[in-house]
């Protein structure tokens, strides 16, 4: 038995250094992890601005290969980006299942229109944003992550025009967080909110900056539109890229985390926050209570978020309670092996 993960979006869509990236303690890394361990052979590809053959080395977890291969089209964006010499790796590889980390990213729909497709090889998709995609319909099994998607993949509705998927095709995926190092730490409360994202313009930021004219609020995350935003919302502070090995000794700086995005079912920065023990906002339009229940945080919308976050941040006991929950929330659904359930399920598709 053979499964190969791949990640759809390159090594360098969210961070520029590749070692950066290797230090990463994410489900995306953990899961070939744990099968490993569960005597599957496995490997995980992606793309890199260079070519690497290497081995995984997080703590706790099996070793295993990591195979990453440059793209052929570079000057394209990121989350277009492909690369031919994976393609001809798929096509050789005697692999039993493909797992397709994301559904929209090039490489993948590049993968599937030349090999998967084509050769009638089978293969599963973890949808860790949006939740359909043309490769869906195909995959042998989905791993949503969130209620939200789950409803919209069983019952789609008429207006998509798209077939529903049953839910036996289906499976919950936890995110995987190491709760030992996204921790509640002691620190001065420089904000009272903070976020966390990259900075394009498939993001919007003016309810993070409407917050920012009544209270202290900074973002955690660079990207292209960095400077554009620095003019347009000065009062906001914009704390550029930290790496990941550094965000819970920010996280702890503030009071409350806010996500900042509309687009997202399940952001990994949510439970991250949590996991600090910070209680945590987000928009009811793409959020759910399953990934915000209610004694974590505050599910808002467009006319009511500025109330709700003024209300709570006014109320010292009720930010405590939450931040306690949502910490033992995270610990108790999003630990360091929450992944094993989908990981023998894997196993029984490859087998």
């Amino acid at each position: 038995m053979r499964i190969v993960f791949v990640l759809t979006y390159p090594t360098h869509h969210g961070v520029a250094d590749v070692g950066e990236w290797l230090r990463w303690d994410n489900r995306d890394r953990r899961m070939p992890g744990i099968l490993t361990e569960l005597g599957v052979e496995t490997e995980l590809w992606g793309l890199a601005r260079e070519p690497l053959d290497t081995v995984s080395a997080l703590p706790g977890i099996a070793p295993y290969p990591i195979r990453l291969f440059a793209p052929s089209n570079p000057d394209a964006r990121t989350r277009d980006q492909r690369s031919d010499a994976m393609v001809a790796a798929a096509r050789i590889d005697p692999t039993t299942l493909f797992v397709l980390i994301g559904s929209n990213g090039g490489a993948g729909f590049d993968l599937f229109d030349r090999v998967l497709r084509p050769d009638r090889r089978r293969f599963a998709v973890i949808i860790g944003g949006d939740w359909w995609s043309r490769i869906v319909p195909h995959a042998a099994f989905l791993f949503p992550e969130s209620a939200v998607q789950e409803a919209q993949l069983t019952r789609p509705g008429w207006r998509f025009w798209r077939r529903a998927i049953p839910e036996a095709r289906m499976q919950r995926l936890p995110k995987t967080i190491d709760t030992d190092r996204f921790a509640p730490l002691v620190a001065d409360k420089r904000f009272d909110v903070i976020a966390t994202s990259r900075l394009t313009p498939y993001k919007k930021f003016d309810e993070i900056a409407a917050l920012g004219d009544r209270h202290r609020v900074a973002v955690i995350g660079d990207g292209p539109q960095a400077a554009a935003l620095q003019r347009r919302f000065p009062q906001v502070h914009w704390l550029g890229h930290v790496p990941n090995g550094e965000v819970p000794a920010m996280l702890a700086q503030a009071r409350l985390f806010f996500h900042a995005g509309r687009r997202d079912y399940f952001p990994r920065a949510i439970p991250e926050a949590m996991a600090c023990g910070l209680s945590v906002a987000a928009f009811d339009d793409r959020i759910g209570a399953d990934v915000i229940p209610p004694s974590c945080g505050l599910l808002v919308k467009d006319n009511d978020y500025r109330d709700k976050v003024d209300a709570l941040l006014a109320d010292p006991a009720a930010l405590a309670a939450m931040g306690a929950a949502a910490r033992a929330h995270v610990v108790a659904t999003h630990g360091r092996r929450s992944s094993e359930a989908a990981c023998r399920r894997l196993m029984e598709l490859a087998a």
